[in-house]
């Protein structure tokens, strides 16, 4: 039988948290970047605090369902506490004072139908703020004997929540009718979270879904942890997919990211929220770059700052550059990333689409001294015996027939290779061991498999149930090419625009499309004409004094060699073989062949770009790629159109006019 505790919840003020520490082992994380700060203010002899001194912090805890207590005197019958969401500052909560005296404090009425969320709150007795508004529910639910992690899932109104899955990262209960659980939990990975179900959101704090809550105790004793969910019509939603952001607050890759990344992160949400459609975000690892946690002072904790001010509910996964090299061992290495952003993996729904996302690089470092992460980060693609036990009981919770999306950082196969029987086909990445059992559990489902860490772009499809989408990064290649370009054009090794990957999904339908970032959403490919790509050394390398012509054409891929051949490139960025690429000059089609080359555009904005500062450490050079397709054109000038269809259905078309100069392309924002 639930019962009902009356509490007084006062404001909890949340300090800064100290910086990041390697964990060292097992056991709860110390916190989630914030800190609950101080407890209820205790009166001094002289009576309560002024409401004058009372300052805003982090967040602000309003009790669910009953009244809220503030503990300073000043505050008067009738004032108002304004409570405006930032997503949409015309919906409005207002709590009001029922009650005040100044030895007592004040009682404040608490809003209905409101979980928290970013808020503008203002007071014209206090100075108020942006801060995260965390609805907590502290109903009392029942103990069972040996279960020491429990709580309820209730909807705005109260009413309970069953069937919900709820874990720590190893054990995998659900909700009763009642809407409560219960866990044996050990607490080691320091969480309770739940996997929210379709038709409902939970409140975002700084575009982290508060789906999780972090324990506070050990796990010998009792411990109740509530959720509250608000219902939301989302069976046809949107979600964008992007990875590898690797911030680092080097170059001028923050500046990029503000600039242009989350102008149109924002741009897609107005559009999907115009659109009365709901909307979303998952990452795919590598959010920050270890490295630069201690060169620039730029971590995770500073990740997070930077998306803060984004109104997008974003669940995040880590990658390979989310992990402390200098911590010897797995569990160590991620304990930044719990502390700063959550749970390493876990499970939600939207409509009827179950999301996954996963860790899946297993760390053995050998730990040492910070400034020599080369010799120290050390790890393997794989997951751990407790994602495993987890995923198993996971999926079993889930319909047969589903629609799954499953993220990870590394993906599970290569980009599709030219063969020497002149066939296009790809490799594994994901080691046999763990691969095999995949396959297995999620073979009764219909699976998108996201990936990214290889900043390029393909997309292979296993089965009639598998395929996997490689997303390219958010970074290009690594934020070089914009830095080079000076915004101009920030490309991928591949020569795919830096960018997101869109899907829309209504029921099990599911569509997508590449998300160009600084161009227009039909921006699908990339054509070159070949007779004008010459990349001599004297055009574009002018700086490269000790660059020697042997090491320049070796890094040019034979574009330093003139052609005339009529011959026109295209790079179709989200290819997959349900798309068809055809061309017409005059009226009469072309002859188009699929082939495996290097983009010229990347070719120059980072290879020669780099070259031209006489450096020879091309770190992150041009590679080849497969979406390619080379055109055969029956004159040098004369104009072809080229149309592009996605499996879809959707066409792609540009008439290019030729010559087209490589050069043009170069000081362009059009490519």
């Amino acid at each position: 039988m639930l019962k009902r505790l009356l509490v007084l919840l006062p404001f909890l003020l949340l300090a800064a948290c100290d910086p990041v520490k390697p964990d060292p082992g097992p056991g709860p994380d110390p916190g989630p970047g914030p800190d609950p700060g101080p407890g209820p203010v205790v009166p001094e002899p002289e009576g309560l605090p002024s409401v004058s001194t009372f300052k805003l912090g982090e967040s602000f805890i309003v009790p669910f369902d009953r009244p809220l207590r503030m503990p300073y005197k000043g505050f008067s019958k009738g004032d108002k506490i304004t409570l405006s969401l930032r997503r949409d500052p015309s919906v409005r909560f207002e709590l009001e004072c029922t009650d005040a005296s100044d030895s007592q404090g004040a009682t404040f009425t608490v809003p209905v139908h409101f979980i928290g969320g970013m808020c503008e709150l203002s007071c014209p007795r206090f100075t108020g703020g942006m801060t995260f508004v965390d609805v907590v529910d502290s109903t009392v639910v029942d103990k069972v004997p040996g279960k020491t992690s429990y709580g309820r899932v209730v909807d705005w109104d109260g009413k309970p929540v069953p069937g919900v899955a709820v874990s720590d990262g190893v054990l995998v209960t659900t909700t009763d009718s009642k809407g409560c659980y219960y866990l044996a939990s050990q607490r080691k990975y320091g969480f309770v979270f739940i996997s929210v179900p379709g038709g409902y959101r939970v409140a975002v704090n700084r575009t982290i879904p508060q789906f999780f809550r972090r324990f506070t105790t050990a796990y010998t004793q009792y411990e109740i942890n509530n959720f509250i969910l608000e219902p939301e019509n989302n069976r046809t939603h949107r979600v964008v997919a992007f990875t590898d952001t690797h911030l680092a607050n080097r170059t001028d890759d923050v500046s990029q990211f503000e600039t242009v990344f989350k102008p149109d992160l924002r741009a897609q949400a107005d559009k999907a929220r115009s659109e009365g459609v709901p909307f979303y975000g998952l990452t795919l690892g590598d959010l920050a770059w270890d490295q630069f946690w201690y060169d620039n002072q730029y971590s995770l904790e500073n990740y997070r700052k930077t998306l803060s001010d984004l109104d997008i509910p974003i669940y995040n996964a880590p990658g390979n550059h989310d992990n402390d090299p200098y911590v010897a061992n797995d569990f160590g290495a991620e304990a930044a990333f719990r502390k700063w952003i959550g749970p390493t993996y876990y499970s939600f729904n939207i409509g009827d689409v179950h999301y996954i996302l996963m860790d899946n690089t297993v760390f053995s470092n050998k730990g040492g001294a910070q400034g020599v992460i080369g010799d120290v980060q050390d790890y393997t693609e794989g997951f751990t015996s407790d994602e495993m036990k987890w995923l198993r009981a996971d999926l079993a919770l889930v319909p047969k027939g589903s629609t799954v999306f499953f993220g990870t950082h590394i993906q599970y196969s290569g980009r599709p290779s030219l063969k020497s029987n002149g066939e296009f086909s790809y490799a594994y990445s994901m080691p046999a061991q763990f691969r095999t059992e995949l396959v297995e559990l999620l073979a009764p489902f219909n699976v998108h498999y996201l990936s990214g860490h290889t900043h390029v772009s393909y997309t292979n499809v296993f089965t009639d149930h598998l395929m996997e989408h490689n997303v390219a990064a958010v970074c290009g290649t690594w934020w070089w090419t914009g830095y080079y370009t000076k915004g101009r054009c920030n490309i991928c090794r591949d020569g795919t625009p830096q960018g997101s990957k869109v899907f829309d999904i209504d029921g099990s339908s599911v569509k997508w499309r590449w998300r160009p970032m600084g161009h227009d959403e039909n921006y699908q490919f990339r054509v070159y004409d070949l007779n004008n790509c010459l990349i001599s050394k004297s055009l574009y390398c002018k700086n490269g004094t000790k660059i020697s012509n042997d090491f320049f054409s070796e890094n040019v891929h034979g574009y330093d060699v003139q052609r005339s051949d009529n011959k026109l490139l295209v790079n179709v960025f989200d290819f997959d073989d349900a798309w068809t690429v055809s061309a017409s000059e005059g009226g009469r089609p072309l002859g188009v062949r699929r082939v495996e080359t290097y983009d010229p555009l990347h070719i120059v904005h980072f290879n020669t770009s780099r070259m031209n500062t006489n450096s020879t450490s091309l770190s992150f050079p041009t590679v080849l790629n497969s979406h390619m397709f080379e055109i055969s054109a029956l004159s040098a000038t004369a104009p072809v159109t080229i149309t592009v269809t996605d499996r879809f259905g959707r066409q792609y078309v540009e008439t290019v006019n030729r010559p087209r100069n490589l050069y043009d392309m170069t000081t362009s924002n059009k490519y």
